[in-house]
């Protein structure tokens, strides 16, 4: 099947025409690399490899595109070059293979920066964390690796006493209000903490609030 005609399309896109009418959508570096010209001939097993390489760089583009937006699981990065235009099995499983082993997509190091985000940041429990993280896509392994350095009661517990001080001191004001004690415990049970850590954490209060007060 003979080139009839090349031209340059959108980026570094080139247009490569074939007698038949049909056209190949390749990347500036394969065109180059193939020394593809026109009036070339090629063979139905070139036109297929060739179609089989442009779908795995464009799978490989599209993943670096979207890392360098924000993290992404492997399972979630997979999902959305799946749902890619044209997208082609193959060609996304190689992509995801290359973009693990270059060190682009790492999904112990996303679990690590989901944990401190989660934890730290968004200041939620570790059940709420692993929750949001097993949404991501992430395995229970890499989750429990990831939250083991924030599974500490102390730190958890200064967690709680100052989301106490900061976000909830305004409905804690009196020691005997069950109703409202009840309902900071039903937003913090939201956040992910248990009802035992939340226990301590109201009782510390209650008692930094009462020495404060004498």
């Amino acid at each position: 099947m003979k080139i009839t005609e090349i031209t340059k399309g959108k980026g570094k896109l080139y247009c490569v025409a074939l007698e038949d009418d049909s056209k190949l959508w390749l990347h500036s570096d394969l065109l180059q690399n193939e020394f593809l010209h026109i009036g070339d001939d090629l063979s139905q097993e070139r036109i297929a490899d060739l179609k089989q390489r442009a779908a795995e760089h464009r799978a490989y583009e599209y993943g670096l595109y979207l890392l360098e937006k924000r993290g992404y699981s492997y399972r979630e990065l997979y999902e959305k070059l799946s749902a890619a235009p044209n997208a082609q099995e193959d060609a996304v499983l190689k992509a995801l293979e290359k973009l693990t082993r270059y060190g682009f997509l790492n999904d112990a190091l996303y679990a690590e920066q989901l944990a401190r985000h989660y934890v730290e940041g968004k200041k939620y429990g570790l059940r709420r964390a692993a929750f949001e993280m097993k949404h991501r896509g992430l395995s229970q392994t890499d989750i429990d690796d990831a939250l083991a350095a924030y599974d500490d009661p102390v730190r958890i517990s200064e967690m709680l006493l100052e989301l106490l001080q900061k976000k909830y001191a305004r409905y804690l004001t009196d020691p005997d209000d069950r109703k409202s004690a009840e309902k900071v415990t039903a937003a913090l049970v939201r956040r992910g903490f248990t009802y035992q850590q939340i226990r301590y954490a109201l009782e510390d209060y209650y008692a930094l609030l009462s020495e404060q007060e004498n």
